[in-house]
């Protein structure tokens, strides 16, 4: 074995400014993915609430499908950040073409399970017109999946070398395409919540097509990965895609239950909850850039550096949800009204925005703990607590709060509020308690990287008891 010094992090110095360079190209790509969808509601939405309720349930039923996947591919960023940090450049490609081949693969199955599920939905809905209009939304919209796969191993190849400029680039040029095509599938072809979906579909080959461009510098890996490479990204993807997975399911099974409490309750759901992801959205951001951050930060064995990053992507996220609650507080109304003209569906979005405007404060600390967990390799834990908290309290509390208390679609924002904060309070105690997981994960990870053959060796900033 080569004795050689793990490179020094060029960012341990000023966290904060790192994570704020890498978040907030990741943020406006969020947004603007968001965007995307509230598009897509702007247009639909003023077809009456029965075409936003089919809109409502089909988008979440597509999701639910294409997430195990959304969560298999976030593995590509941990893994090429881990190979950076450990001063394995040599590994990114093959990582990046190990991603690109699962995501080819898992996206076409995706697809073709999409056509099956679409068929289920109109039992689900309490009008037959909402259900016809879910089947055809989702049959349209899950025929993206392998595009929007391929997408996100090519942004987590990104990400991974600290380039978060790419993506938010190809996002916005999709955005861009994205409302052009809606107009043109809604407005001249008049083609309904179908042609809706279909717009979104077709705008993914322009986002796919400025990331592979971007990436051909450096290659795509399609026949540099080994066995190897695919073991070490599945470890991380499998817990990953299955955390999302049922934590999305948790998610389905609510928009379920508001599709039985009416139209006018999933459709108050949808307009609040397309106001409520651009404060969602760069949360994610900041999360996503602590977990790269924290993931190089373990693969060079710099624990010190760990810490630093959390409180700087907490002081961001709290900085930030600030003024997203502020806004659906005081712009409430205005904000639901741009998505329908129904008083009663403004009405109920009101209602929801206030109840986010409270539990968008859990955010940071859930985002933070959440990322750090996967970024030292506590994958399987972060994931069962994840899973674990949206099951027993969205779907719990959802049920109970909506139907038994009658509060609707407010009860089961009461129930998402109840989930973050449970999650984020067991995430803490994993990384603070007696749980307290730091060490062993580290040493591990760099025992399997020894056991490979690496050329790797532990640096002196390795903390030597409890960090």
């Amino acid at each position: 074995m080569t004795s050689r010094s793990t490179p020094t992090l060029p960012w341990r110095s000023h966290p904060f400014r790192e994570v704020l360079r890498l978040a907030w190209p990741i943020a406006i790509q969020l947004i603007s993915f968001s965007a995307m969808t509230a598009v897509d509601t702007l247009f639909v939405g003023h077809l009456g609430p029965t075409a936003l309720a089919g809109v409502a349930l089909g988008s979440a039923a597509t999701f639910t499908l294409v997430c195990f996947g959304f969560g298999m591919l976030r593995s590509t960023n941990i893994t090429i950040a881990q190979a950076v940090g450990a001063g394995q450049e040599h590994k990114v490609l093959a990582l990046t073409g190990a991603g690109l081949t699962v995501a080819m693969g898992l996206g076409l199955l995706t697809a073709l399970l999409g056509q099956l599920l679409a068929s289920f939905l109109p039992l689900l809905t309490s009008s037959a017109d909402s259900g016809t209009q879910a089947a055809a939304y989702a049959r349209v919209r899950v025929l993206g999946a392998p595009i929007q796969l391929v997408t996100l191993a090519l942004a987590g190849a990104r990400y991974g070398v600290r380039d978060s400029r790419s993506p938010m680039i190809a996002t916005l040029v999709a955005n861009a395409a994205n409302v052009v095509l809606v107009a043109f599938f809604s407005l001249v072809l008049q083609a309904g919540v179908a042609g809706v979906a279909a717009a979104t579909v077709l705008s993914g080959f322009a986002e796919v097509f400025v990331l592979a461009h971007r990436q051909r510098a450096l290659g795509f890996g399609l026949r540099a990965w080994t066995q190897a490479d695919l073991r070490l990204l599945l470890k991380l993807g499998i817990p990953l895609g299955a955390e999302r997975f049922f934590d999305m399911g948790s998610f389905g099974v609510l928009i379920a239950l508001m599709a039985r409490m009416g139209d006018l309750e999933l459709a108050a759901h949808q307009v609040a909850h397309q106001a409520l992801l651009f404060g969602f959205m760069p949360m994610m951001a900041i999360g996503d850039a602590a977990t790269v951050l924290i993931g190089q930060a373990v693969g060079a064995c710099s624990l010190r550096s760990v810490p630093r990053v959390q409180r700087a992507a907490i002081a961001g996220g709290l900085a930030y949800v600030a003024l997203c609650s502020a806004v659906y507080l005081l712009f409430g109304r205005l904000l639901a009204a741009q998505f329908s003209s129904d008083p009663e569906v403004i009405a109920r979005a009101v209602q929801l925005l206030e109840v986010g405007a409270l539990f968008v404060w859990i955010l940071p600390v859930y985002v933070v703990g959440q990322c750090t967990l996967r970024a030292i390799g506590d994958v399987r834990v972060a994931s069962l607590i994840t899973v674990i908290a949206a099951w027993v309290c969205t779907s719990l509390f959802g049920a109970l709060f909506g139907f038994g208390l009658g509060l609707g679609a407010r009860g089961g924002w009461l129930g998402i509020a109840i989930e973050l904060a449970l999650a984020s309070l067991t995430f803490w105690w994993r990384l603070r308690g007696r749980g307290g997981a730091w060490i062993g994960h580290v040493r591990r990870y760099r025992a399997e990287l020894r056991r490979e053959g690496s050329d790797e060796v532990l640096t002196a900033e390795v903390l030597p008891a409890r960090a």
